[in-house]
């Protein structure tokens, strides 16, 4: 296939010199490589500094979240700052203080799969929300590229938690699960796919490519990348320099990355159809609490 989707985030430059990523490769200790992505956020006075982020989401993530492009499209067509902000409060009205941390983590995941994989999300589910405080069940990401020909469609995870090996834990089973109800995320793909460049005869090909009920094998089409969040307060507040903030990190991470493809196996999820990205943070609670605030989420 010739075909290229196009990444629904436009200002990805800007972002990624925010959420910067920490260029490494891991093995396990068998050997094999794995998926992985590191980044991290700015540290200032010992502690994340959010405000940059924060309003880059603010600015353009958000929405693009939320919304569907062809949403999207259509309110910005009118042009003029009226309309963004009118998509940024009907952005804020689909969230709530009782499910922001998760929708936090999945946003994040968006970002990150939109961002450095280059896959745009193919389907919406938090715009499809009736209840701002429910959350949205299944997979937390769908998003989709095509690379050197090949199909990839990704199921993604998000946690946001304290303790990254707890998160692991949960996320493993969640990754086994969300492949196990692939023919469910189908049945919304069928109906509400959308990225930026897509026409009738794209989106035929990868419905019929993505379809479980023909007799595609979809073995490593699907793939499950899985986004944790946690709080690692001790490295952020003690490391006098980036480069020595870096260094504690990545010797951590070796050992968390470790953790997580060995709970991913146990729950038959083959390592090479999965992926880890990775964020640190001061305090979960912390970012959770001021990402509501600054966004002005009052539900």
């Amino acid at each position: 296939m010739d075909y290229r989707l196009e990444p629904q985030i436009k200002n990805a430059s800007e972002i990624k010199n925010i959420l910067k990523e920490v260029s490494v490769t891991y093995k396990l200790a068998d050997g094999r490589k794995v998926k992985t992505l590191l980044v991290y956020l700015p540290v200032k006075g010992g502690a994340t500094s959010y405000d940059a982020f924060f309003e880059k989401i603010k600015e353009s993530i958000l929405m693009n979240f939320v919304f569907s492009y062809k949403e999207i499209k259509k309110k910005t067509g009118l042009e003029g700052k009226e309309s963004i902000d009118e998509l940024f409060n009907k952005a804020i009205r689909k969230l709530s203080k009782h499910t922001a941390k998760g929708e936090l983590g999945e946003l994040i995941l968006f970002t990150l799969l939109d961002v450095y994989f280059e896959a745009p999300k193919i389907l919406s589910k938090i715009s499809l929300k009736t209840n701002s405080k429910m959350p949205v069940f299944g997979a937390d990401a769908v998003h989709c590229q095509i690379y050197d020909g090949k199909l990839k469609l990704y199921l993604g995870e998000s946690k946001l938690f304290k303790d990254f090996k707890s998160a692991a834990t949960k996320a493993a089973k969640s990754i086994a699960s969300a492949k196990d109800k692939y023919e469910e995320e189908f049945d919304l793909l069928d109906s509400h796919m959308d990225f930026p460049n897509i026409n009738d005869d794209l989106e035929s090909i990868l419905l019929d490519l993505l379809n479980p009920f023909s007799e595609n094998d979809l073995t490593d089409v699907i793939n499950s990348p899985c986004f944790i969040g946690f709080s690692e307060s001790l490295i952020i507040s003690t490391c006098p320099s980036e480069d020595e903030f870096l260094k504690k990190y990545k010797e951590l991470a070796g050992e968390y990355i470790s953790d997580f493809f060995n709970k991913v196996e146990t729950h038959k999820t083959n390592i090479n159809n999965a992926a880890l990205l990775m964020l640190p943070f001061s305090c979960v609670d912390d970012l959770v609490k001021k990402f509501v605030a600054y966004m002005g989420i009052a539900k």
